[in-house]
């Protein structure tokens, strides 16, 4: 039963203007009976069927159906009502025309979890429909559509059928049969049914109730007494005015002429529909299942395969760029020479600590790369971090090897090949233990060795050695033996180390073939080197062993400084008098046995081009004689003091000549007596760097060397490194990237999203109108967006596979041609990360369900009358 108690419908127009469809509505309906509701257009008469049918929502008043009032339904329970208590018979039939005759009809039942083959079929055969299960809307008449309708409406056995002018369309003979047929099921159920054909009304209807300006007007039930013959009732003749008397009629009549005539006038007499309390009809809470879902949006995916595809392919193609965007943003150079020395086999890496950036900037241009002692607390702090093997300290010991020239420099020179495999100078002094030696080498074997060490000597390795065999005059065609004892490099006066002993390496038997036939006459290109792999595990190799110097001495810096060095290199700043000077060449001060003059104790000879850059003359060459001695005082401090606040020394020192020394007068800035050099040489900058032995934890150890500011020396890093810089450059750049392709894919999605739900806002119109809910709604639309998601997630993940290893490849060549000295064969600076191609799998899918997010909530908000009316 349906009790409806003073019901208004009022609608707002665009322009603010106030429509009052229904004007306090007062009906009781029946639990079956075909009730008409007739009127013009604009009378109310398909608001109110929308009303009872769920599919708008009424302004005030109520609507109680079986015991359910309708004004405190929430969307669900609108759902689950439409689904099981309602069947909807339109005027334009609304099938879905993606499916055939016997899935519409079964859809209804799918809704409420139920599918029956022999109810699908009696349905049909009721609408004498029978055998056209397999036919698609669009191969069927009008009529024929129609009648599918109403067995789609039919076929959950619904308490309400609500029919919106179902013969509107439809031609006389279809339309009589269709009120017939309704006729006949309102026996069972209640129907309702709108439309402008009184004929119909008078001849079918149980009840009409006409409606003008939203008002209820008349509201009439057949007469039960009512003939449309002449008849006897109670012993009296019936006869129904207007009457038209057919012969047998008259006869009648005439038969019964003493009978008294009554007059009955009117077939439908005012409705007096008893008031009772209704039984409340409990209403389930039903919806399609999961697999229905699935095979609803595989049928309306049919005519969706390009846009999908083109959809997928263009998403897909933007993640593979935010991929690799991904991959350089999240370049870790600790990680990666981790890995490659994992790969290479290499245990060793050595660092050296930089002036930082800060300080580098505040110097402006006389900022040059300049090497800062390493403290106890930084070495601390790889310990702390988690590395667990030894660190060593190695110092910049210069040793030249070839006949280029060079001196003590700041730093290792890792580019040291020149145009053999033999390397131009050491690359620095390991203080060491036997545990050391053993670990690179095995069993310790001198080759040669000196019965009792030096102060400051040094070990070197028969690579070394034999290096020096090849390249210096001076030990061309000697042995072992002969290298022991001081090192002596061209016309210099003063030794520049002391060789303890020569210990055995591998490096013959491993590389030997590399090294076959090569003598000093003989030069190579290192380019036809690089692509062979025992080339670059001869280069790590060198760097981790074979290149090296060693001492057990444990203050191998204060031995040596004190025996052998000739020359400073200082990594500071001077002021004469006040005039402040720092140098961008290696070597500053040297002992006088560099000249053929013997200075006094505060004598020094300066360089002409020095003392002009400081002084601000101009003497030249053939003008030093010119020259005037005079006393100077000079203040020492450490080249980073950017405020000068520690003072290293301060002395008053006689300029006493200016001299050319070399013929250019560029290289070194003084030339200074014994007593002066001493002075200098305990600030002197001996450079002291860290070895780690072992690579457990390394890319740790790497991170925090990047956070105390160490460069790291290995075969592999200064490549590395040269990418980190370039990379960090582009790295905002790749950033915003990142971001505006999320925006692009954003886009994609939900234009699709979009474009999906407007094509399809018919059929998701009649999927409410029938009782799914807007999850299931939802499901069914959501899941081609879905399909795009998983897609372009396999197409994405392909290309970012295939591509992030050319992207490799083209960085490695890029490097090398640039770089030909740098080591970066078969290095893999851009690896194909899993995560981040899982990350941008779970992005896709996250943007993919938001892309929805907005077309659903449009969906819900809009009543699933007017998404119905949408293609009326």
């Amino acid at each position: 039963m349906i009790k409806i108690s003073h019901l208004n419908k009022i609608y707002k127009s665009k322009k603010r203007k106030q429509c009052h469809a229904l004007k306090d509505i007062n009906l009781t309906l029946p639990d079956s009976g075909l009730v008409f509701v007739l009127g013009k257009s604009g009378s109310g008469k398909s608001t109110l069927l929308n009303l009872i049918g769920g599919l708008d929502n009424v302004t005030s008043g109520s609507i109680e159906v079986d015991g359910n009032d309708l004004a405190k339904f929430r969307e669900n329970d609108f759902c689950n009502y439409r689904n099981t208590h309602i069947g909807f018979i339109f005027q334009d039939y609304h099938l879905i025309d993606e499916l055939t005759v016997y899935e519409n009809i079964v859809l209804s039942l799918n809704l409420r979890r139920l599918e029956d083959k022999d109810d699908v079929k009696n349905a049909l055969a009721r609408v004498d429909l029978a055998g056209y299960e397999d036919r698609y809307p669009s191969e069927l008449s009008g009529g024929e559509q129609q009648r599918v309708a109403i067995a789609r409406a039919i076929v959950k056995k619904p308490r309400i059928i609500l029919a919106d002018e179902p013969t509107g369309n439809l031609d006389t003979n279809t339309a009589k049969a269709i009120v017939e047929l309704l006729k006949e099921l309102s026996k069972e159920c209640l129907i309702l049914i709108v439309s402008h054909n009184v004929n119909d009304a008078n001849s079918y209807a149980d009840r009409i109730i006409e409606l003008k300006k939203g008002e209820i007007i008349s509201d009439v039930t057949r007469n039960p007494d009512f003939a449309d013959k002449v008849t006897l009732k109670d012993g009296n003749l019936v006869y129904p005015q207007g009457l038209t008397l057919c012969e047998s009629d008259i006869d009648f009549i005439n038969e019964n002429t003493n009978k008294k005539f009554i007059l009955k006038t009117d077939k439908f007499l005012p409705t007096n529909e008893p008031i009772k309390e209704a039984k409340k009809v409990k209403i389930e809470n039903k919806s399609l299942s999961l697999g229905k879902k699935l095979k609803l949006s595989g049928r309306f995916l049919k005519n969706k395969t390009f846009a999908i595809a083109l959809s997928s392919f263009m998403v897909a193609v933007i993640m593979v760029i935010m991929a690799l965007a991904q991959t350089i943003i999240a370049f870790d150079a600790g990680k990666i020479i981790a890995n490659e020395m994992d790969k290479m086999d290499t245990s060793s890496v050595y660092m050296l600590k930089m002036i930082n950036s800060e300080k580098k900037a505040m110097l402006g241009d006389k900022a040059q790369d300049y090497f800062v002692e390493i403290s106890d607390d930084d070495i601390q702090r790889f310990y702390d971090n988690g590395y667990t093997e030894k660190i060593y300290n190695i110092y910049n010991f210069f040793m030249p090897i070839n006949g280029s020239g060079g001196s003590i420099s700041a730093g290792w020179n890792t580019s040291f090949f020149t145009d053999t495999l033999y390397p131009r100078n050491i690359l620095g002094v390991v203080e060491i233990d036997e545990e050391f030696l053993t670990d690179k080498f095995g069993e310790i074997n001198y080759l040669a060795k000196v019965e009792e060490f030096h102060p400051g000597g040094i070990i070197i390795t028969d690579y070394v050695a034999d290096a020096l065999f090849l390249y210096n005059v001076a030990y061309r065609g000697k042995s072992y033996e002969d290298l022991l004892g001081y090192y002596q490099w061209g016309t210099l006066h003063s030794p520049r180390g002391y060789i303890n002993a020569v210990i055995k390496t591998d490096y013959k038997e491993k590389y030997g073939e590399l090294f076959e036939g090569l003598d000093f006459a003989e030069r190579v290109s290192l380019s036809e080197y690089m692509k062979d792999e025992r080339f670059v595990s001869l280069i790590n190799e060198v760097y981790s062993s074979y290149g090296l110097a060693y001492t057990f001495e444990k203050d191998f810096e204060e031995s040596f400084e004190n025996n052998y060095p000739c020359a400073i290199c200082w990594h500071s700043k001077l002021y004469f008098d006040n005039k402040e000077f720092i140098s961008t060449s290696n070597t500053q001060l040297r002992r006088d046995d560099w000249i053929d003059k013997e200075l006094k104790a505060n004598e020094v000879m300066m360089s002409y081009v020095k003392y002009n850059e400081i002084f601000g003359t101009n003497y030249k060459a053939g003008t030093i004689n010119e020259f005037e001695p005079h006393t100077v005082r000079v203040r020492h401090y450490r080249y980073d003091d950017i405020e000068n606040k520690s003072k290293l020394l301060e002395m008053d020192i006689v300029i006493a000549g200016l001299t050319t020394h070399d013929g250019s007068g560029s290289t070194v800035t003084m030339i200074a007596s014994d007593e002066i050099y001493d002075a200098f040489v305990k600030d002197s900058t001996f450079v002291t760097g860290l070895y780690f032995n072992g690579n457990q934890n390394i890319d740790t150890v790497i991170d925090t060397a990047n956070e105390l500011g160490l460069t790291q020396y290995n075969s592999v890093a200064e490549g590395i490194y040269t990418m980190a810089q370039a990379v960090d450059v582009f790295i905002p750049i790749f950033e915003l990237v990142a971001i505006f392709l999320c925006i692009g894919v954003i886009f994609i999605l939900m234009n699709f999203a979009s474009k999906m739900i407007k094509d399809k806002m018919h059929e998701i119109g009649i999927m409410k109108a029938l009782g799914a809910k807007n999850s299931s709604v939802g499901v069914v639309f959501g899941l081609q967006v879905v399909l795009i998601a998983l897609l372009t997630c396999i197409l994405a993940t392909v290309g970012y596979y295939y591509f992030i290893g050319l992207a490799n490849d083209i960085l490695v060549e890029s490097l090398m041609r640039f770089n030909p000295q740098k080591m970066v064969l078969d290095l893999d600076f851009l690896t194909f990360k899993p995560l981040i191609a899982v990350e941008n799998c779970i992005l896709i899918f996250i943007l993919a369900l938001a892309s929805l997010l907005l077309p659903m909530i449009k969906i819900k908000a809009i009543k699933p009358v007017k998404i119905i009316k949408a293609k009326e």
